[in-house]
């Protein structure tokens, strides 16, 4: 049986807290692969939003998707589904600050949401030519006689290959299988524009290209290529990986991401090589890509368990989740100050992981935002005279008499409530908070668990 300490680990990383009734659930299962299969056990569906009435620009109609995404990560019964979306959200980039269309982010992160846990490759077909790449990476303007090869260039160079492990000759065969796809004026639909599609045929790794009957398929074949048939050009500048075959290639640049984006360390070549050959053998199938690299003893390892700092979504679902309050769609601005708002990526490249979201602007900011659920929290305190947490509520009375003098047992019950397990030094830290606030004071203390590191740190 898996120990209380892996599991709960497991669940920070997962489903961004480990909740007690899915700590003892996954607990009680036979195995870690039983846990793990659990935690991937998604549904199929995990439904959108429509924007209100209200929302009559498209700023405001993507922070109303973006408090809706919020929410279901902190709500669904299988937060995984929601984690893995916003990974591709940061992989498979776009951003509505270019994109400037809500309908076309959400169609895109609903995608991942749907599908973020299926195949790599069907992902990144159906993502290739949906509105909002098109967008951003100026695909839609892709024609036979006027070629724009930012979209080629990026699926190789950041989505898929990695840097160096292709020629100028590749991106240019890609952009050309991409020519024709494009977008309505009108109504911001996709639409194929048959008479921009240069379909001869081309050398891309190693193989030939737009040699398909159906034109429409010419630009997922490259997909097909780097993910099968492929082989690196002899004069690619990555000189390492002159030679092999992409699809290995391939399979290591997207598991040193997620490896990055789980684990927040730098993996060994042994760890790659298990999550590639995984992702390989399962013809780009992600579960069980996911379940290698979750089965790893290296997961588990002290220096990967206190080694992740929380992204701010990730860090803003935790508080969400501790204090029971709903996201608003102003929270987006915290977020951003926070250096990660939804549906705005900062470039092609997305976010940067762990160390990087420790500075003193951003620290701020999740200060701030951790202020304003401890306000919501508090708001029935002068009208009721008690704080509803998750756990339960807590009166004036309790804090101000009951605990007057058993500071300890008052720090604990607000831990309790808020279903949160905090280190030895953190509980010192606050237990000194109590020893000397004010009466009127001490419901601050669920702002301060809110920031304690331990909130801060999956």
């Amino acid at each position: 049986m898996p120990t209380q300490a892996d599991i709960e680990h497991l669940l920070r990383r997962t489903e961004f807290v480990a909740k007690p009734e899915r700590v003892a659930q996954l607990v009680a299962l036979p195995s870690l692969s039983a846990a793990i299969a659990n935690i991937l056990t998604v549904p199929a569906d995990p439904g959108s939003m429509t924007f209100s009435d209200a929302a009559t620009t498209e700023s405001a109609k993507g922070n109303e998707y973006s408090a809706y995404w919020l929410g279901r990560m902190a709500s669904s019964p299988r937060p995984m589904q929601e984690r893995m979306s916003l990974f591709w959200h940061g992989h498979f980039v776009s951003s509505n600050r270019k994109v400037l269309n809500a309908a076309a982010m959400r169609e895109q992160v609903d995608l991942y949401r749907r599908t973020g846990l299926g195949n790599v490759r069907t992902l990144a077909i159906a993502m290739s030519t949906q509105v909002a790449m098109l967008k951003y990476l100026d695909n839609y303007r892709n024609r036979n006689t006027s070629r724009n090869e930012n979209f080629a260039r990026e699926l190789m160079e950041l989505f898929l290959l990695g840097v160096g492990n292709y020629t100028e000759a590749d991106v240019q065969a890609a952009s050309a299988a991409w020519t024709g796809h494009s977008i309505d004026s009108t109504t911001n639909t996709y639409l194929w524009r048959p008479t921009w599609h240069d379909a001869t045929r081309k050398s891309f790794l190693g193989r030939t290209i737009n040699s398909g009957s159906d034109q429409k398929l010419h630009g997922a074949d490259t997909i097909n290529v780097m993910l099968g048939t492929g082989l690196v050009p002899s004069t690619a500048t990555n000189t390492a990986n002159r030679g092999r075959s992409t699809k290995l290639v391939a399979a290591e640049h997207l598991s040193r991401k997620l490896w990055a984006e789980f684990a927040g360390t730098t993996p060994s070549t042994t760890v790659i090589t298990a999550m590639r050959d995984a992702l390989v053998s399962s013809g780009f199938a992600i579960k069980p890509w996911v379940t290698a690299m979750l089965s790893r003893p290296e997961f588990y390892t002290a220096e990967v368990k206190r080694g992740l700092v929380r992204c701010p979504i990730d860090a803003a679902v935790a508080g969400m989740i501790a204090t029971g309050v709903t996201p608003s769609t102003s929270w987006v601005y915290d977020l951003n100050d926070m250096g990660q708002r939804p549906l705005h990526p900062p470039n092609v490249s997305g976010w940067r992981t762990n160390g990087y979201w420790l500075n003193a602007a951003a620290m701020t900011a999740r200060a701030d935002l951790a202020g304003k659920m401890y306000t919501a929290v508090k708001s029935t305190y002068a009208t009721e005279n008690l704080m509803r947490l998750p756990g339960g509520t807590i009166t004036r009375e309790e804090i101000e008499v009951t605990y007057r003098y058993r500071q300890p047992e008052l720090v604990q019950r607000m831990c309790d409530l808020m279903r949160v397990r905090l280190c030895a030094e953190s509980m010192t830290a606050l237990n000194g908070f109590a020893n000397v606030a004010p009466l009127y004071q001490r419901p601050e203390l669920v702002k301060l668990i809110l920031l304690t590191p331990d909130m801060h740190i999956a």
